[in-house]
């Protein structure tokens, strides 16, 4: 092979990264925007009068982590009058349901039949029973939170601010439980700090949507009664999300609404959760590609419409821009002198600083102790997203089929 040929190969490679890499400079373009911008200043409440909150549960045998849960919403700074608690109890075979009646703001509703494929299907049957009820009739807004949660005493107090500020629908701080049970905890708990300022946060400040992340959201009940919760995906947050986006509803985050949400422990369990995560994710692409690429008017905004499918796309042309990179770094090694890699090389070493720049600045943000994630956590974090590139080629091609439960242990209310 002559020179020539070697460096029309590797301008190529070049070129055809360059176009899935739009979508992650997209991305970055995004998150650097957000921190940028001044924080709004706290906007003009529509409605005076303080939001009556219906808390929809779904918990499948949860009876080791649901009781934390309880105790932390008893001990909310919010007005207990206006709150109620429905306990979803989907073919639990323990003590998830007597744990539930011990606490008088909960009403338990069980289901022993219908379709398992997670919490959509759940949260599809468990509104219908919720909204015969005199609790639920009366409800202005749903929040969905995890049995495996704890809230921070202010929790709904943020909430209902945002809420009464017109945002139909808010999806609240989440952070990693147990932070440091292990490595796997550790990791999940970097990740979700930088979810929660790169996307999330970041979002918000530029008045565009973020997706809900599955637990510590808040619907408007009006939206709820007239069009339900009929999602299909494994990831029933992200495609709630979309469907609203797409009816001109924007997802809004509260940064001081925060909650504690129990993370894997386990590397098997790891994988299984990202491996639904990207299923999801593709399902959702599939589903929903089309309605966000079309130029037919619509009642989302163009520039909405575009950050979204951004956000679908970044997996999978993550994976396509590392794989071409490996390609063209290989030719150049092989083929090439060792100068024509430097420059490659020298930009892989400075996407790693921003790396563990972005990871120390949202943990200290979120105020995540940096001592006890310890050094190598912090260092190792990239093979976290390293595991979650692979996930997503692998469930690209072979994508996971079933829900899988996550066994809980339960998070300290302490922490709140």
């Amino acid at each position: 092979m002559s020179l020539d040929d070697v460096f029309n190969i590797t301008l190529v490679l070049t070129i055809v990264q360059m176009i899935p890499m739009l979508v992650m400079v997209w991305i970055g373009i995004i998150a650097a925007g957000g921190l940028l911008k001044k924080k709004h200043s706290n906007p003009v409440l529509l409605r005076q009068r303080c939001t009556d909150f219906g808390i929809i549960v779904c918990a499948h045998n949860e009876e080791n982590a649901i009781g934390n849960l309880f105790q932390s919403i008893a001990a909310l700074d919010y007005d207990q009058k206006k709150i109620h608690v429905f306990l979803l109890a989907d073919r639990c075979t323990d003590d998830t349901v007597c744990v539930g009646k011990k606490y008088p703001f909960v009403t338990v509703f069980k289901r022993q039949d219908g379709e398992n494929r997670g919490k959509g299907a759940v949260l599809h049957w468990g509104l219908g029973q919720i909204l015969k009820t005199e609790a639920g009739k009366n409800a202005d807004a749903f929040a969905v939170i995890d049995a495996d949660n704890v809230l921070k005493a202010d929790f709904l107090s943020k909430m209902d601010r945002k809420l009464r500020e017109g945002n139909p629908i808010v999806q609240g701080n989440r952070l990693g439980g147990q932070p440091y049970r292990s490595i796997v905890t550790k990791w999940y708990t970097m990740y979700w700090a930088c979810y929660t300022v790169f996307f999330s946060y970041a979002r918000e400040k530029l008045g565009l949507s973020a997706f809900l992340t599955g637990t510590g959201f808040a619907v408007d009940a009006d939206i709820l009664r007239r069009e339900g919760w009929n999602t299909g995906t494994i990831t029933e947050d992200v495609e709630f999300s979309i469907y609203n986006i797409l009816k001109g509803r924007r997802v809004a985050f509260c940064v001081d609404a925060v909650l504690y949400d129990e993370q894997p422990y386990q590397f098997r369990v790891m994988f299984n959760q990202i491996g639904r995560w990207c299923t999801g994710g593709y399902q959702v692409l599939r589903k929903y590609g089309k309605s966000l690429l079309s130029c037919k008017k619509s009642e989302a905004r163009p520039i909405q419409k575009f950050d979204t499918l951004m956000l679908l796309l970044m997996g999978p042309c993550s994976w396509i821009v590392e794989i071409l990179s490996v390609l063209n770094r290989t030719v150049m090694i092989f083929k090439l002198s060792l100068y024509f890699f430097v420059p490659f090389a020298f930009a892989g070493l400075l996407g790693m600083i921003g790396v563990y720049v972005g990871v120390l600045g949202t943990l200290r943000y979120n105020c995540i102790s940096r001592r006890k994630i310890g050094i190598p956590a912090i260092v190792t974090f990239p093979v976290f997203m390293w595991v979650y590139m692979l996930c997503s080629i692998k469930t690209c091609f072979f994508p996971t089929r079933k829900w899988t439960k996550i066994e809980h242990k339960s998070i300290n209310t302490e922490q709140t």
